[in-house]
């Protein structure tokens, strides 16, 4: 798709009526082989002229569909030769092909098509057949990393604030929903939470949490004195399992619905000190 100006060029045979690509290229062939009984032979691009081409017997050549009219200079968002005389200059609004005749201040203009608003250089009608890295490419290859002449700097224009979204002048706030990151429950993990309320019935704070786990004050000991070693000792043989002994049991998970007698368990195994 190609767009100069405000005009939409569709490169697509899709845009056919009633008719998709497959359905495109099966009546090539359907046609081609009741006439020829060969598949479709490439079209020759050769003459251009319509009546010239239907005198020979040759398809029609491809021609974009174009969609939308042209709208005022103000906003096509072309580009300007900058440093000739009287400064900014206006280009006629034709794409540039040859690398060689890009400006060496290449202006960038916003570009309005059909409402939708385009902030990108390779959008406006001089540019549209190089990308950002090209340009920039040329411009180095030049021994220009800045624009050598005075370039217009046009603002970026800010969207419409959508409902519920922040402004557009102040960084966005992170949202946590993580009972974590709340005061007052900044100390503690979900899991730990979690264990309290099943031990507890209730939610608690940090605070609260803390009191549990550590109810009075730890007092420091006095000066620690060296003490002799133990005297050593022989351990013990260890005995090995004759083969075919049972496997040592599993160990039951922290949460578990019953225990191994299969009574139901209304507390877990591992509480975080808690109990």
């Amino acid at each position: 798709m190609s767009t100069p100006e405000d005009v939409l060029y569709f490169q697509s045979v899709g845009i056919a009526e009633g008719k998709s690509f497959e359905e495109v290229r099966i009546q090539d062939y359907i046609q081609s082989y009741q006439t020829t009984g060969r598949p479709p032979q490439p079209v020759p691009q050769e003459p251009k002229d319509e009546a010239q081409r239907k005198a020979m017997n040759l398809p029609p050549l491809f021609q974009p569909y174009v969609d939308g009219k042209p709208t005022s200079a103000g906003a096509l968002g072309t580009a300007s030769v900058v440093g000739g005389p009287g400064g900014l200059q206006p280009l006629v609004k034709v794409a540039i092909m040859d690398p060689n005749s890009l400006p060496l201040g290449q202006e960038f203009r916003e570009r309005t098509i059909q409402g939708e608003k385009y902030q990108s250089i390779s959008t406006m009608a001089a540019y549209e057949n190089f990308s950002h890295e090209e340009l920039r490419y040329y411009a180095y290859a030049r021994g220009h990393r800045n624009a050598p002449v005075p370039v217009l700097m046009v603002p970026f224009s800010l969207g419409a604030k959508l409902p519920g979204a922040n402004g557009a002048t102040q960084p966005p706030e992170d949202r946590l929903e993580n009972i974590s990151t709340q005061p007052g429950y900044d100390q503690h993990s979900p899991e730990e939470f979690r264990v309290a309320f099943l031990l507890f019935g209730r939610e608690l704070t940090s605070a609260e949490l803390m009191q549990i786990q550590n109810p009075q004050a730890i007092v420091q000991p006095p000066a620690m004195q060296l003490q002799p070693p133990p005297p050593m000792t022989t351990p013990a043989p260890v005995s090995m399992p004759a083969l075919g002994a049972p496997p040592p049991a599993l160990p039951q998970p922290i949460f578990s619905g019953a225990s191994a007698t299969g009574t139901p368990q209304s507390t877990p195994r591992f509480t975080f000190g808690l109990r």
